[in-house]
């Protein structure tokens, strides 16, 4: 009798694909041949490919942005989609990755690229969620980089807009590249956008004012300028009295109309006015203002007040430029405060290489009172520390008996004891200043101050 073979049925490919996906451990034959590979077929997802649909699924999946990333780095995938897919990547917060592979693509694919990813960042921009909006304009920025000029304009003419409307709302927000690097790689159009906001009555000013200063022209500068002034002037016949932030902010602008404006305050009538003007002038540290701001510190005649704030702008401003002046006023001004206060600024701006130049600068028929040149010049020596040592080591043989006694001081304090000898060497100067205790000479002073020297460690 003829024994029954038992059929074995094959399973469906429904089935086998559906074992693959819920990891069914139940043992299913393997299917052969034909229906093998369409089993195999079916089991990848068509999802694996680049189309518009995956890549909108794959920012929600844990292999998405390993499979952006391939999309985008993929030549062979068409442009619109390599678009597509670097946007998601900054949907999803992978900005960095987009921005790095961007960077790699030969400038001929990047060109194909940018045709789509330009416009879909510029709707990006509107979305109503803050967080995503800030993230592709920041995109958008990215690639200006890489973009054509003509390209750049269009990026331009959607960053500035969007940049003007948070200053107009008084919300300005910096993402991954800072507004100010921004208006900077733009150029003058963004100088002439700050100019135009500074038209409006924005409570940010402000900060536009600060950014005008930085990346506009003169051009720029003057309208922004004009547009404060014009606006303190309503402030001024409103409240009585123009606020320290729009005196700051003219000063930040700074050019020629700004300057002009300031200037003319500081010598007015009004005290308040011109002090607030005195330190506008000093905002932006600008060498323009040197001139004026050393003509009203050494003019005798000017406002006292004034005189003191016009050397915080000096001292903002430095350079050798600056010394100069400083030093003709220490050598000619009647007011030994102000003689003290210039070398104050000297000492500031040009450290230990200021010493010797500044206390040879002071008038040799003056009288000096020790408590003053222990307060009002070795103590500012003092703070240099070992820095001033060379300086006073020179000073030692300086013409002037001023800088011969005030280095005997000071290097009493910052001195080593490898500085003993050469404060030795002016033990017999007999020189006294005016001023000074009777019979306190120099050398008298230098031979104390050498024996405490050899003491120091």
């Amino acid at each position: 009798m003829e024994r029954s073979v038992p059929r074995v049925h094959s399973p469906s490919v429904r089935t086998v694909v559906w074992d693959i996906y819920s990891g069914n451990p139940q043992r299913v034959p393997r299917p052969s041949g034909l229906l093998f590979a369409i089993v195999i077929s079916a089991a990848v997802p068509a999802c694996a490919k680049p189309s518009s649909e995956n890549i909108q699924l794959w920012k929600t999946t844990q292999k998405g942005p390993e499979r952006l990333h391939d999309a985008l780095a993929d030549k062979t995938v068409a442009p619109r989609l390599r678009a597509e897919a670097a946007a998601a990547l900054v949907d999803i917060g992978r900005a960095d990755d987009a921005e790095a592979l961007m960077a790699q693509i030969p400038a001929g694919e990047r060109s194909e690229i940018l045709k789509t990813l330009i416009p879909i960042d510029e709707v990006a921009m509107k979305d109503p969620s803050p967080d995503k909006s800030l993230a592709a304009r920041d995109a958008l920025f990215s690639i200006r980089g890489y973009a054509t000029p003509e390209d750049q304009k269009q990026i331009d003419s959607a960053l500035l807009p969007a940049i003007a409307n948070d200053l107009r709302t008084g919300h300005l927000r910096n993402g991954r590249h800072s507004i100010e690097k921004v208006l900077t790689a733009i150029g003058p159009d963004s100088g002439a956008m700050l100019a135009d906001v500074l038209g409006d009555p924005v409570p940010s000013y402000p900060l536009a004012a600060e950014l005008l200063g930085k990346v506009g022209d003169e051009s720029a500068r003057n309208k922004g300028a004009s547009a404060l002034i014009a606006r303190s002037q309503k402030e001024k016949a409103k409240d009585k009295d123009v606020s320290p932030s729009m005196w700051k902010s003219i000063g930040s602008i700074g050019g020629p109309v700004a300057i002009k404006f300031l200037e003319d305050k500081a010598l007015g009538s009004n005290h308040d006015e011109a002090a607030n003007a005195v330190r506008a002038l000093g905002a932006r540290r600008d060498p323009q203002v040197l001139p004026f701001a050393l003509k009203v510190a050494g003019d005798p005649k000017a406002d006292k007040l004034v005189r003191d704030e016009m050397f915080g702008v000096i001292e903002g401003i430095g350079g050798l430029e600056a010394r100069k002046g400083l030093l003709a006023i220490i050598s000619s001004d009647r007011e030994e405060l102000v003689r003290y206060r210039a070398f104050e600024v000297v000492i500031s701006t040009s450290k230990a290489e200021g010493i010797v130049p500044a206390l040879d600068a002071f008038p040799a028929g003056a009288a000096y009172k020790k408590v003053d040149v222990d307060d009002l010049l070795v103590r500012l020596i003092e703070k240099l520390g070992a820095a001033a040592r060379p300086a006073l080591i020179q000073a030692l043989d300086s013409h002037a008996p001023l800088t011969r006694m005030t280095a005997v001081m000071a290097l009493e304090q910052v001195g080593a004891r490898a500085d003993a000898p050469a404060v030795a060497k002016i033990a017999g100067d007999s020189t006294a200043l005016k001023g000074f205790p009777t019979g306190e000479t120099i050398g008298k002073e230098a031979s104390r101050v050498a024996e405490a020297l050899k003491k120091k460690t």
